[in-house]
C-alpha cells in the first residue's frame, strides 16, 4: 500500500491535482477542479499543510491583491508510489551482466565511499571513536535502518540493524551488502566485519567495527 492510500479520498484527489499542476493552484482553482466548496478545500489544505505535504506561496498579480498558491512539498511528492526497488533491481542486473560480479562489487564499494562523503563532516567533528559510532548509528537511522550501537571494548564496537533497507535487492544479489560495508568503513575509518546478515538467515545485520587507529578508542558506554 502506498503512503497516499492512508489518506481520505478527498485529500488524495487534492494531492493528485497538485501533482499534475506543479506550479501550484489557488483555493478557487482547487474548489472548481474538485467540485467542492472553498471551505472544504481550506480545511483539507490546513490538514495537509500541518502534515508537511503542502506549502503555499504568494502570487503577486498586477493591479490586484496577491493570492496564495498551493503546491506539493518534497514530502508530499514522496507520498506517491515510486518503483525505486524495481529500477534498482534492473540496474544491478544490467551491471552484473555487463560488468561482472567483481566489477559490480567495485562499483558498490565506490558508491558507499561517495555516500560517506555526504556525512563525513558530521562524523569527523567527533573526537572519540565512541561518539563517531553513535553518530554513524544516527545517520543509519535517518537512512531507514532500525539501528543500535553496542560499544563493547576500547577498540571494538558493533552496529546492529533489525532491518535491511535493501532486503529485496540483497536477496537477489548479495553483492549489495558491499555498499553497507563500504559506507561504514569509510565513515569510521575502521575494519568492518559483517557478522550477521538478514538475507543470509540472520535475525539482524550485525557489523563488527575494529578500530584501525589506536588513539581513537571506543570507550565503554
Amino acid at each position: 500500500m502506498s503512503a497516499i492510500s492512508s489518506l481520505g479520498k478527498r485529500q488524495q484527489s487534492l494531492l493528485t491535482v497538485l501533482l499534475h499542476h506543479r506550479n501550484g493552484l489557488t483555493v478557487d482553482e482547487l474548489a472548481s477542479m474538485l467540485e467542492i466548496s472553498r471551505n472544504a478545500v481550506n480545511q483539507h489544505l490546513s490538514n495537509l499543510s500541518g502534515s508537511g505535504f503542502i506549502q503555499n506561496t504568494l502570487l503577486h498579480s498586477t493591479g490586484g491583491r496577491p493570492s496564495k498558491v498551493y503546491s506539493l512539498t518534497p514530502t508530499g511528492l514522496e507520498l506517491f508510489p515510486r518503483h525505486y526497488s524495481f529500477l534498482a533491481r534492473m540496474l544491478l542486473s544490467w551491471l552484473k551482466k555487463n560488468l561482472g560480479e567483481q566489477e559490480l562489487e567495485s562499483c558498490l564499494k565506490e558508491l558507499g565511499e561517495q555516500i560517506a562523503q555526504e556525512f563525513s563532516d558530521r562524523v569527523n567533528k567527533h573526537q572519540t571513536q565512541t561518539s563517531k559510532v553513535r553518530e554513524v548509528t544516527i545517520i543509519l537511522q535517518e537512512l531507514g535502518y532500525d539501528a543500535d550501537a553496542e560499544l563493547n571494548t576500547e577498540t571494538y564496537a558493533e552496529i546492529i540493524a533489525s532491518n535491511c533497507v535493501f532486503q529485496k535487492l540483497a536477496e537477489e544479489c548479495h553483492s549489495v551488502c558491499t555498499l553497507d560495508l563500504s559506507l561504514l568503513a569509510s565513515l569510521l575509518d575502521a575494519n568492518i566485519e559483517h557478522k550477521k546478515c538478514i538475507v543470509k538467515g540472520g535475525r539482524n545485520c550485525c557489523f563488527g567495527i575494529l578500530t584501525k587507529t589506536p588513539n581513537l578508542s571506543v570507550q565503554q558506554s
